[in-house]
């Protein structure tokens, strides 16, 4: 066994108080043991603090870490944050609306032992049985993954050296592709497994990815993402640079009606 643990989970939450202890209970439910839970909170002003707090006292003090903002400072702050705290070998990001699937930790950690790479991606299942990616299995290389060949949802699998290197940007609120275009770009690729071990709850009202009602952060996400790579998706795939700029037009000009 590891001295450190192999996985650090990272659960940035706002305001989840309600639904906040199933993500919890479902890494507490998992097979495989040597991990730690970084729990921070952006400021939160419901119960989000009693109910973790309920889990603190019912753990060891070495396995569930909690830390609360006195404001609420964005998502990639607070996933930074956790990032910057954690010890093990391995970040799994988790989302507070989100549940591991049974026995996920030990399907990653045997998937990790047979080939170690800084940065996987495997599949996710949805509450509502949507398919919101595409069954990839194999090595995809940098210059497919940046011109999102593979579009959809994926859960990442990083090292936490190679994501310290790399933070989420701290100036948007989520946009966290962009970190794993940074990586990729860099690795020269990524690994993709078609196992499924995340359910990802896509019925939730206060989620970011509700379209409808984040017009302005959508269109920040994709002008950082087109001031990073937007010479990259010229060179390699300039039809995706006109519909990104596109979006960037079209969500920017919703933005001011909304």
């Amino acid at each position: 066994m590891y001295k450190k643990p192999f996985f650090s989970i990272i659960i940035p939450t706002y305001n989840r108080g309600y639904i906040i202890n199933q993500a919890i209970e479902s890494v507490l439910n998992q097979s495989f043991k040597n991990w730690e839970l970084i729990i921070v909170d952006d400021g939160s002003t419901d119960n989000t603090q009693e109910i973790v707090e309920q889990y603190l006292k019912k753990v060891n003090g070495d396995k569930i870490f909690y830390f609360k903002f006195n404001q609420n400072k964005g998502v990639n702050v607070a996933r930074n944050f956790g990032i910057s705290k954690a010890k093990g070998k391995y970040i799994l990001p988790l989302d507070s609306d989100n549940q591991f699937l049974e026995n996920s930790f030990q399907l990653i950690f045997n998937v990790l032992n047979r080939k170690e790479y800084p940065l996987s991606f495997f599949q996710i299942r949805t509450f509502s049985g949507k398919e919101i990616s595409k069954p990839i299995e194999g090595f995809v290389n940098s210059k497919d993954y940046i011109c999102e060949v593979y579009k959809g949802e994926y859960f990442p699998v990083v090292q936490r050296d190679i994501i310290l290197r790399f933070p989420f940007e701290e100036s948007i609120n989520g946009g966290e592709s962009i970190a794993w275009k940074r990586i990729v770009k860099q690795l020269g690729g990524v690994y993709f497994y078609s196992y499924k071990v995340l359910l990802y709850n896509d019925l939730l009202e206060d989620r970011l990815s509700i379209k409808r009602k984040n017009f302005k952060r959508l269109a920040n996400v994709f002008k950082k993402d087109l001031l990073i790579f937007g010479n990259d998706y010229l060179k390699l795939c300039p039809k995706l640079f006109f519909e990104k700029l596109m979006k960037l037009l079209i969500y920017s000009s919703l933005s001011l009606f909304s």
